[in-house]
């Protein structure tokens, strides 16, 4: 083999070597780059979880809200029924008690 050829060889070799060099530190800075993405989406799964968690609470107590609700809805019916039943003699009283009133109003006049 001529020198010429082993310099062409070498320098061909030296390339290669070079390009594998920096193709090893890119490799290295993606594998740097994927390790802090999977820190971020771990951090971000931990996250998910506690939001998760406390949305399980608030579930939970909206299930009491509303149960709760519930009952005052069905109290409230229940107070309007008796509201309703008293509706009826309270404007009777009232009537009466106009009527009473006239009455009074009409005695007094004679009277003075």
């Amino acid at each position: 083999m001529s020198q010429d050829r082993t310099t062409e060889i070498l320098n061909y070799l030296t390339a290669i070597s070079r390009d594998v060099g920096e193709l090893r530190a890119e490799v290295k800075q993606i594998n740097t780059r994927l390790d802090q993405i999977e820190s971020r989406v771990t951090q971000i799964e931990a996250r998910l979880d506690q939001i998760e968690a406390r949305l399980t609470q608030v579930e939970a107590r909206l299930d009491q809200m509303e149960t709760r609700l519930a009952r005052i809805e069905r109290e409230q019916r229940l107070y309007g029924r008796r509201l309703d039943r008293f509706e009826g003699p309270v404007l009777a009283t009232r009537a009466d008690v106009d009527e009473l009133d006239e009455r009074v109003s009409e005695l007094e006049s004679k009277q003075a």
